[in-house]
């Protein structure tokens, strides 16, 4: 008898734990916890890739500032005229002319600049990383090695270039936008470059280049903060 009594007591124990679970659920989700609720993730939107044609000029040295323009002669993209930094990290490597050699170098902007992208009008550069990478099958050295080497496109390579302005820029309005600009091989150009002393493999010490090639712009909107 005492069993029985101990499995009735047992089971309406039970029930009335299910009871109340069942009670607690069914209660409505007021307005305030529903709002307090995350909403989805927005999917990102996918980049814009806008292509053209373009001319780049640069003249930079590794003591003082230098400058970069990009200036968009067809198609789209974003241009820029901008005050960057001296050489960062810059190699000349000399292996004769008749052999080639190469040169690469970096920077980052100096002061915020202006620009331009197609589509949106003018914006403002809030930072500017650029990479270069140059092989050139030949060149011109005729002071012999430690001194100005000249270039033209005909003497770079085709494959064997990288140029690359990587940064961030925001509009009037409050658009703000992540970039990267990359240059194809060279339509047309020349270039000189100063080594800093006449080893094999020097720093960089000064350089002028003019480029016209095709240009690629990848463009990811950031954020958008509406300004009065």
């Amino acid at each position: 008898m005492a069993r029985r009594i101990l499995a009735v007591s047992i089971g309406v124990a039970l029930a009335s734990i299910g009871g109340a679970c069942a009670t607690q659920s069914a209660v409505p989700m007021t307005t305030a916890q529903a709002q307090a609720l995350p909403l989805p993730a927005r999917p990102a939107d996918p980049p814009a890739v806008l292509t053209g044609e373009g001319e780049l000029h640069c003249t930079i040295d590794a003591r003082a500032n230098g400058h970069q323009r990009l200036e968009i002669t067809s198609g789209g993209g974003l241009e820029f005229d901008a005050v960057v930094s001296p050489i960062v990290d810059g190699t000349v490597t000399t292996n004769g002319p008749d052999k080639g050699g190469a040169y690469r170098f970096t920077s980052h902007l100096a002061a915020p600049a202006k620009g331009r992208l197609n589509g949106t009008g003018d914006v403002e550069i809030d930072e500017l990383e650029t990479k270069v990478a140059v092989e050139m099958n030949h060149y011109q050295q005729p002071g012999g090695r430690g001194t100005n080497l000249t270039f033209t496109s005909n003497d770079m390579s085709r494959r064997g270039i990288y140029v690359e302005f990587a940064g961030k820029a925001h509009t009037a309005h409050g658009e703000r936008y992540a970039f990267r600009v990359n240059l194809g091989a060279p339509i047309e150009g020349s270039g000189k470059v100063t080594p800093a002393n006449d080893n094999a493999i020097a720093p960089m010490a000064a350089k002028v280049v003019f480029i016209r090639a095709p240009i690629s712009t990848v463009l990811v909107t950031t954020s958008l903060e509406r300004l009065p």
